[in-house]
């Protein structure tokens, strides 16, 4: 028989039942934790990274298809060139982690070192690049100088124009030096437009060689890297 005491008592049950629900008091079953992102360690000992003007950035940064990072924080080393640095929440998205120079656009100008997420320990993609020089004239030997234009500028058993771009012997060869095959000097220290190497490697054939080096450096990315250069004082 139901009586009045019988439902209050089930109404009472059902509203401590409602409260507990609303308190939290009644436990969901826990589930590990989503992955939240992979974390790169960079380490390496640098030299020259403070030669880079404003333009640029010298970071530890992330990439995927385009050559415009993902996400990047700057390279900063100790009174002794030690560089151990950290970038968090890095997504499946990207393919390789890079310690290298941006542009203020985040695009990638160079690299110094990289690897893939692929490479990754757990969580953990690690970046050892060793002993780097990150100067700016460094970078032009290397990714220019060297790959581009040292097969005739000093490989050989004369350097065309007598102008010698191997390593070592670009600088002394380059700046306030004057030109042999054209009037002017090589490179002014902080004037690019009036320095022979700029006006030669320009489209146009400005200066009106017999041979057009044009053709040789297309990539605006990288006319604009000697440029600055040579417009912040050409140092070595």
């Amino acid at each position: 028989m139901i009586t009045k005491n019988n439902i209050k008592f089930a109404l009472l049950a059902a509203m401590v039942g409602c409260q507990a629900c609303d308190d939290g008091l009644i436990y969901e079953q826990e589930h590990a934790p989503e992955h939240t992102g992979y974390t790169a360690k960079l380490t390496a000992h640098v030299t020259g990274a403070d030669t880079w003007p404003d333009y640029y950035d010298v970071a530890l940064a992330t990439f995927g298809e385009s050559d415009y990072s993902r996400s990047q924080t700057t390279v900063h080393p100790d009174a002794e060139g030690n560089v151990t640095l950290l970038l968090y929440n890095i997504g499946n998205d990207v393919r390789t982690v890079e310690f290298c120079v941006t542009n203020t656009l985040r695009r990638r100008v160079l690299t110094f070192a990289s690897a893939d997420v692929s490479s990754a320990v757990g969580d953990t993609i690690y970046l050892d690049a060793g002993e780097v020089d990150a100067s700016m004239y460094a970078a032009i030997q290397h990714d220019v100088f060297n790959n581009t234009c040292a097969q005739c500028h000093g490989l050989s058993t004369t350097a065309a124009a007598g102008l010698y771009l191997t390593e070592g012997q670009s600088h002394g060869s380059l700046v306030n030096q004057p030109a042999t095959s054209a009037e002017g000097t090589r490179v002014i220290p902080g004037n690019a437009e009036e320095s022979v190497l700029h006006k030669v490697i320009r489209p146009g054939n400005e200066l009106g060689l017999g041979f057009s080096h044009e053709g040789m450096i297309t990539s605006s990315i990288t006319l604009r890297l000697i440029d600055e250069w040579i417009n912040a004082g050409a140092k070595e």
